[in-house]
């Protein structure tokens, strides 16, 4: 068999690659220049040749420029874009223009064509390395180099460096050649560049949602490398054209408001201009709820990362401050990590709370009960200087509600009042049963009143009260969450908040709920149990992200059990069909790529019949996860952990069971 010449590949991808070879070399065997007319075309089609570095090093220059000093990384960020989607989108017009005029259609003949074109046309010899799998599913991978890259040799020869990898149209063509070949979504990063010093030009190509696990997986493979392998971008070319389609759109209705408003304005009168005014007023509303949507969105998407991070800091830093001795100093380090750990845990609730991502636990609940509760421990945080009193209602001030986002609001009220009583002052909290409750709630309702005698607010201030990230705490005083997770505390709930506040005058915050009919649940929680005892049952532990998935299995076998670690979904299934012996719980993420926790629960109970499961997730719980067959073999526990929470819980996962 003849030996492939322009590309390099595995053994078993040799004969796609030489058919490839020679319907390609043919192609642009068939070339004509004229230049009287400005031509050169192959095969038929017009060619343009370009130099290689006017589309690389000198590119970014020109971008630089353009941008001035100090901007150079928001300049490479524009220029690496630019590059990436222009190419990606050439690639597939070549693919497809190629695949067409050949007829082919099995895509790893497609795809044997692009790297033939690349050298061809003086792009890169491609060397497609063993380890990948190019196969039209979503486990399609492709680890490969590009020698004599031309981005890379543009910046050698201008003597340039870079600190990060500069083959950015090589990973966008061979991208998009590929996405066109198998009809997927698939993108490329390049890990080691020789323009950053590196020996060769290598890339990782997969579906964007498994990418960034594959460049993970291949740094975990190669710890040699883990040092070198920086400055990588994943890209992301559709979310951005899908950003920008949104911000279009934006742009045009704002346009059009904008054109409409002015227009009435012109032919209005007194009466009109004043129901511009109303309308003005409805808009600013409208305004102001889509970005507290869109806020809350990216605050509960960052919760739930956040809740990862903490997971690993809070659970090293317990199972660290059990293993040393009380007496060590290295033990109260410890514990104030743990503790700053938990006060990070806290923030990020109420993120997902300002979110409104968060599933209630309604129950029916006595204010007083839980206004009551909250007091005790207000003494402490208040501190000498400001006196607490309590003014609740003669009946039952009954509501549905979570108790522990009452607990909350409450706390955030109570923190904001002491805050605005620095040399001391009085705190009231009082409950009253209304006649009438909240708009659109019929029935009566129960009011919830915060009076403090601090400073006061101004109209500009208390306009603004509400607003998420808004405070007039000096820099690093606070967050600007606390009276916006109370305002999306009341909204779900179905209440109203009011504030009344003049400078020097105090302030009065006004809570009104829907009253609830029927007899209370208690808010009380009964005594923690002691801690219990493993008896060496073995854990199936599904989670997708290495650092957390060591920690969990650290957490559990510190604890006496054994543990089974899978790093994805379909390890799981395999382990709990392949595993000789018994099996007793699942512990599994709920969010993961490919399937769910709750779709590997069901999964895994097909070979486990009698298995319990507990769902794990930085986000709220959704009741969803344990109806069914679930429900009497099923717990959920919320990230981030501490072993003693984790222990707990499986324990009594297995003694239910």
């Amino acid at each position: 068999m003849d030996s492939l010449k322009t590309a390099r590949v595995p053994q078993q991808l040799g004969p796609a690659f030489l058919a490839a070879e020679r319907v390609v070399t043919e192609y642009f065997r068939q070339r004509v220049e004229d230049a009287a007319q400005g031509t050169i075309e192959i095969s038929g089609e017009r060619f343009v040749l370009v130099r290689a570095a006017s589309l690389s090093v000198e590119f970014f220059a020109l971008v630089e420029r353009l941008y001035g000093a100090g901007r150079e990384s928001e300049a490479r960020d524009f220029a690496r874009n630019i590059l990436f989607d222009l190419a990606h989108a050439i690639g597939r017009s070549d693919a497809r223009r190629y695949q067409t005029a050949t007829g082919q259609t099995d895509p790893l003949s497609r795809l044997a064509a692009g790297p033939i074109t690349f050298s061809h046309s003086g792009w890169a010899l491609v060397d497609i390395l063993p380890g990948s799998l190019p196969v039209p599913t979503a486990e399609f991978y492709l680890l490969y180099d590009h020698h004599h890259s031309f981005e890379s040799a543009a910046w050698l020869k201008a003597e340039r460096s870079a600190d990060f990898p500069v083959c950015i149209m090589n990973a966008g063509y061979s991208s998009g050649w590929c996405e066109e070949s198998y009809g997927l979504a698939l993108v490329a990063s390049e890990v080691l560049c020789r323009a950053r010093g590196d020996e060769c030009c290598r890339f990782i190509m997969a579906p964007p949602e498994r990418i960034e696990r594959h460049v993970e997986g291949y740094i975990e493979a190669e710890p040699g490398l883990a040092g070198r392998i920086r400055g990588y971008q994943i890209p992301d070319f559709f979310a951005r054209k899908r950003m920008e389609e949104q911000l279009r759109a934006a742009r045009d209705d704002s346009e059009q408001r904008v054109a409409e408003r002015t227009a009435d304005l012109r032919a209005a009168n007194e009466r009109l201009r004043q129901q511009m005014a109303d309308r003005a007023r409805m808009e600013q509303q409208l305004r102001q709820t889509q970005r507290l949507e869109s806020l809350g969105r990216l605050a509960g998407g960052i919760a739930h990362d956040f809740n990862n991070l903490l997971g690993v800091i809070m659970g090293y830093s317990s199972t660290l401050q059990r293993r040393v001795p009380s007496e060590d100093p290295t033990h109260a380090m410890l514990a104030e990590i743990t503790e700053a750990a938990q006060h990070a845990a806290n923030l990020t609730r109420q993120l997902v709370t300002f979110s409104r991502s968060q599933v209630m636990r309604v129950r029916r609940i006595d204010l007083n009960e839980v206004v009551d509760d909250i007091a005790r421990m207000l003494r402490h945080v208040l501190g000498d200087d400001i006196r607490l009193e309590t003014r609740l209602s003669a009946g039952c001030a009954l509501v549905l509600g979570d108790p522990s986002q009452m607990e909350q609001m409450l706390m955030n009220l109570a923190v904001n009042a002491r805050d605005a009583m620095p040399g001391g002052g009085v705190l009231v909290l009082e409950t009253e049963i209304c006649s009438q409750g909240p708009p659109h709630c019929p029935g009566g309702g129960v009011r919830l009143g915060v009076i403090d005698t601090g400073v006061g607010m101004d109209e500009s201030t208390r306009s603004k009260v509400f607003d998420p990230f808004f405070t007039t705490k000096p820099y690093s005083g606070g967050t600007g969450l606390g009276l916006s997770t109370v305002y999306g505390i009341v909204t779900q709930c179905g209440g109203t908040i009011t504030v009344e506040s003049a400078p020097g005058h105090g302030a009065r915050f006004d809570i009104l709920l829907p009253a609830a009919t029927g007899e209370p649940e208690s808010n009380r929680p009964p005594n923690a149990p002691t801690k219990p005892v493993a008896r060496g049952e073995t854990i199936l532990l599904v989670e997708d992200r290495i650092a957390l998935r060591a920690l969990l299995r650290q957490m559990l076998e510190d604890e006496g059990y054994r543990v089974l670690a899978a790093e994805d979904p379909g390890h799981a299934v395999r382990l709990a069909q392949e595993h000789p012996e018994d099996i007793d719980v699942l512990l599994t993420d709920v969010v993961m790529p490919v399937m769910s926790g709750r779709e590997v629960a069901e999964r895994v109970l097909e070979a486990r019949p009698g298995l319990c499961v507990l769902f794990v997730s930085g986000y709220s719980e959704d009741p969803e996860l344990l109806d069914g067959k679930l429900h009497d073999r099923a717990a959920f526990i919320r990230k981030p952990i501490t072993p003693l929470d984790l222990h707990r819980a499986v324990r009594a996962l297995l003694d239910r069971g």
